[in-house]
């Protein structure tokens, strides 16, 4: 009955926590918004990241939706506002990457030890930059910009539970995947990362 329905009415049905009227929207919509992901991106698992993070946030803010124009435009204007992130947010964590291998340039201690850091470094951020888009999102707000849990709830629209929840994971993927690194464990577990990572 449902699939029936004009955006409009999915819309409205939504706004009342309405869970088949969001699968309709989702049955509508899901694959052609995979394909333009896609074809901005290059990458299918990125790709599908966008697309799950864009329903979850579509059902986790349908109580304050501001829809002007149409749903479907609302939907494409959201996927390319989330790409623009993930793009800005590479270039963030590049420029964060190079400026903590310029603080152990600087540091004494021996060539080859230098360079084993500098590698187990970039390892470590690089999976960062290969969790999920959400968990990057909230683990570099806690750990980059110094943000608190509630401040990052609030910013994403998020529970308090969930921010946790995100950070926690994180911090686990990066102590099972990179145990014996202690110093990037360090730097990424305590407040002491913001000094390096500071503009």
């Amino acid at each position: 009955m449902y699939s029936n329905y004009t955006d409009q009415e999915l819309l409205l049905l939504l706004q009342k926590d309405s869970v088949k009227a969001f699968n309709v929207i989702y049955a509508r919509y899901s694959q052609p918004l995979y394909l333009y992901i896609l074809s901005k991106m290059d990458a299918g698992d990125a790709s599908k990241d966008v697309l799950q993070d864009l329903f979850t946030s579509l059902w986790e803010r349908r109580n304050s939706l501001s829809v002007h124009e149409s749903l479907k435009s609302y939907l494409y204007q959201s996927a390319r506002h989330k790409i623009i992130d993930i793009y800005r947010k590479n270039s963030t964590y590049r420029k964060y990457l190079q400026q903590l291998i310029e603080h152990f340039d600087v540091q004494p201690g021996g060539i080859a030890e230098l360079v084993d850091t500098k590698a187990r470094t970039q390892d470590v951020f690089e999976t960062i930059n290969h969790f999920p888009e959400r968990m990057k999102e909230i683990f570099m707000l806690s750990r980059v910009e110094h943000q608190t849990v509630e401040q990052i709830a609030l910013r994403l629209g998020l529970s308090q539970q969930t921010v946790k929840n995100q950070i926690t994971k994180a911090l686990k993927i990066l102590r099972t995947n990179h145990a014996k690194t202690d110093i990037v464990l360090l730097l990424l577990t305590t407040a002491s990362m913001y000094t390096f990572f500071a503009n």
